[in-house]
């Protein structure tokens, strides 16, 4: 049952590009101010969801409402068209089967192709109905004349009549007045009340869906205008709605709106305009209707053209559907201002302590052409690279120093055939010298040169973790003094070309004072030395799958659930408030990367006051990262910034994270950050929440005004 009430709701809110139980309801009552419609499309979802379910099609897919929406018009087109009578039940029933094989079978083809199948299956539908049912004598058609005396009868009988039409004589602009009918005739009505109501919750439902709706209509206004175009007819047989559908189509739900959307509804609505009244041309003197045929067609093709563009540029289709495009928009952008430079395989410098490049990316050197891509480390004090006297390899800090895996991965292949060489000395016939190659697994090889020979400590095939000791650092090949060569590589052999590619964390020393580099190459001279994580704070963030914590929020007792999805996200449940928080710990950093569900749970404090932390002992870093809209903005400020994100985002939610104090730099057993947020709405700054998060013992405690957050 809960199953076929979520299914039917959400075959109505799919009529809006929707998934809200308020709106689906909305939509169904006003379905029903003309009760024998609005049954036929009630009666037709309940068949066709039935059927799914029994010919056990996907309990998931049934309940998004995909196969039943188009059920809906099938069954109000079919009760405003045709007398109810012993054989018309029958035919309706057939009908609605063939609209449910049509929706199966156009959604198994065009899926292949990342299509969507929209109003198809109930346009194909109408036009077989239309051409059948002139076989059968006792299928009845309802004439024009039928329809305003009979049946306008029985409706002006019904309590609700007068209500329902209350605004019909009240003088509109034309625009809105033809704007409002048109969203009327999707119930078969004509009712302004109908049209302002799904207006008001359509603007209340989302501002950016609301105003492409408008968008996609009024271009089709202007256009009519221009043209001659009786627009009257956008009225009737669901004309008009082929430019609302298209504009929250391709405005708001398949593409992520910006300016380039909204643009291509404006520029494209013309097209459509064409597409439709050719239709009607071709098909004029038969009896058929083309109801939303121009706008699924016009839908499907340019989608099609864009799928197989060589760039995703301007037009950005979005990776979740979420039904709700304020909630596409905000979580895009953030999306992209956090992770546009992500790394998806993240290495750590290939030694302990800190090592300087001698040469970097192109250097004149040796780092030329294929070879251009690669990097050499040495170990410096203030002046040189070696104590005095520097005669012999021994003198030099680097020599016989371990080098480690930057990565998980399988050893490939060794070379350890080389003599060392003395200073001065450069063996050219070998030129890379010792070197051990790992293939991490995923396309990327990474190879280490000069290295010390008989010093391996691995094998060919062992497979070795991040931080693994493989050799120590050498004097081998093309080498005058010891130095680390290290690059990456798409391919095995040693010397192969170089491919360039980040680090994922490294501390870059300047001035004698670190900074965080995240996701970068280092310079030539640069000083750098690995992020080291804390265990305390990393194993006090470092929730397992399967693992249930203990939550104590301002005395109330929670408990939430620790869990990976089928995308392999990992992610913190509460049951309770039924919200969840995504997050990575990669070893050095801990962060959030979504959240679904309420802004005044327990789980959002913790989503919000531990938004990124460095996992590192270093008190003189500061962590700052960007939180998402969705949830932080006032209703008033947040649906100015609703009409305004697809252009523009007047407001933003820093914060900042710090370490603020430990008991002992080298084995702490407690630590203390000094977190902030900070919220910026047009030009005008919110108070700062300041949280204080204490690890100690494996558990997290969270401490800001009037809250009192424990977790272990």
């Amino acid at each position: 049952m809960t199953l076929h009430l979520k299914a039917t709701l959400n075959s109505y809110g799919q009529i809006f590009f929707s998934m809200q139980s308020w709106l689906a309801v909305l939509v169904l009552i006003l379905s029903m101010l003309d009760l024998r419609i609005g049954l036929g499309g009630l009666v037709a979802v309940i068949i066709t969801n039935l059927l799914s379910h029994l010919l056990g099609f996907s309990r998931d897919k049934i309940a998004t409402g995909i196969y039943g929406f188009n059920a809906v018009f099938m069954g109000m087109s079919l009760m405003n068209k045709f007398y109810f009578n012993h054989s018309f039940l029958l035919f309706f029933i057939f009908a609605i089967i063939l609209s449910f094989l049509l929706t199966i079978w156009l959604e198994t083809v065009l899926s292949k192709k990342n299509l969507p199948v929209l109003t198809l299956p109930f346009v194909i539908t109408s036009f077989i109905i239309d051409f059948a049912f002139r076989n059968f004598a006792n299928i009845e058609l309802i004439t024009q004349f039928d329809r305003f005396t009979l049946l306008l009868a029985k409706q002006m009988s019904v309590p609700w009549y007068d209500l329902v039409h209350s605004l019909d004589h009240v003088q509109f602009p034309q625009l809105i007045h033809l704007y409002f009918k048109t969203l009327a005739s999707l119930f078969f009505t004509d009712s302004i009340l109908v049209g302002v109501v799904i207006t008001v919750a359509l603007l209340i439902h989302s501002r950016i869906k609301s105003t492409v709706a408008f968008l996609g209509f009024f271009c089709a206004f202007v256009i009519g205008k221009i043209v001659g175009f009786d627009l009257q007819l956008l009225t009737a047989n669901l004309a008009g709605t082929n430019f609302i559908f298209w504009g929250i189509a391709m405005g708001c739900f398949f593409i992520i709106p910006n300016i380039h959307s909204y643009l291509l509804v404006a520029v494209f609505t013309p097209i459509l305009f064409l597409l439709y009244a050719g239709i009607e041309k071709l098909i004029a003197g038969t009896g058929l209707s083309s109801y939303t045929l121009s706008f699924s067609i016009l839908s499907i093709v340019v989608i099609y053209v864009l799928i197989h563009r060589t760039f995703n540029k301007f037009f950005v289709f979005p990776y979740i559907q979420y039904y709700d495009p304020e909630k596409t928009v905000y979580k895009s952008r953030n999306y992209a201002q956090r992770f546009e430079n992500d790394l998806p395989f993240k290495m750590k410098l290939p030694f302990m302590g800190e090592w300087t490049v001698s040469q970097g990316y192109n250097g004149e050197i040796t780092h030329l052409g294929e070879w251009g891509s690669a990097l050499d480390f040495v170990i410096t004090d203030e002046n040189r690279t070696y104590a005095l006297p520097g005669s012999k390899k021994e003198d030099y800090y680097c020599y016989n120093k371990p080098v480690l895996a930057p990565a998980d991965g399988y050893v490939y292949q060794i070379s350890n055939i080389t003599k060392d060489n003395e200073i001065g000395d450069v063996n050219t016939n070998k030129n890379w010298g010792n070197t051990i190659i790992l293939n991490h697994l995923n396309g990327l090889f990474t190879q280490f040169s000069h290295l010390k020979q008989d010093s391996f400590k691995v094998q060919v095939g062992d497979y070795v973790t991040k931080g693994t000791i493989l050799a120590s650092c050498g004097n081998s090949g093309r080498s005058p003094e010891p130095h680390l060569h290290f690059q990456v590589q798409l391919t095995p052999e040693i010397g192969a070309k170089t491919h360039p590619y980040p680090f994922g964390y490294y501390f870059e020393k300047t001035d004698g004072k670190p900074i965080l580099r995240i996701g970068e190459i280092p310079p030539e001279n640069a000083i750098v030395y690995n992020v080291n994580s804390l265990d305390l704070v990393y194993n006090a963030f470092n929730f397992k799958p399967g693992r249930e914590l203990n939550v104590n929020h301002n005395g109330e007792i929670l408990t939430w659930k620790v869990a990976t999805n089928a995308y392999n996200n990992t992610y913190i449940h509460c049951e309770k408030s039924n919200s969840t928080a995504y997050f990575v710990n990669d070893g050095t950093m801990f962060y959030f990367t979504d959240f679904e569900g309420k802004k005044n749970s327990a789980l959002y404090t913790f989503y919000r006051s531990c938004f990124r932390l460095l996992l590192a002992g270093e008190q003189t870093i500061e962590v700052k990262d960007i939180i998402p809209l969705s949830k932080e903005l006032p209703l008033s400020i947040k649906w100015l910034q609703d009409f305004l994100a697809p252009i523009v985002l007047l407001s933003q939610v820093n914060f900042s994270s710090k370490l603020h104090r430990m008991d002992n730099p080298f084995y702490p057993e407690y630590a203390e950050y000094l977190n902030q947020v900070e919220v910026k709405s047009f030009w005008k700054k919110q108070p700062d929440t300041e949280y204080s998060i204490t690890i100690a013992q494996s558990k997290i405690e969270i401490k800001s005004q009037n809250l009192n957050l424990c977790i272990e």
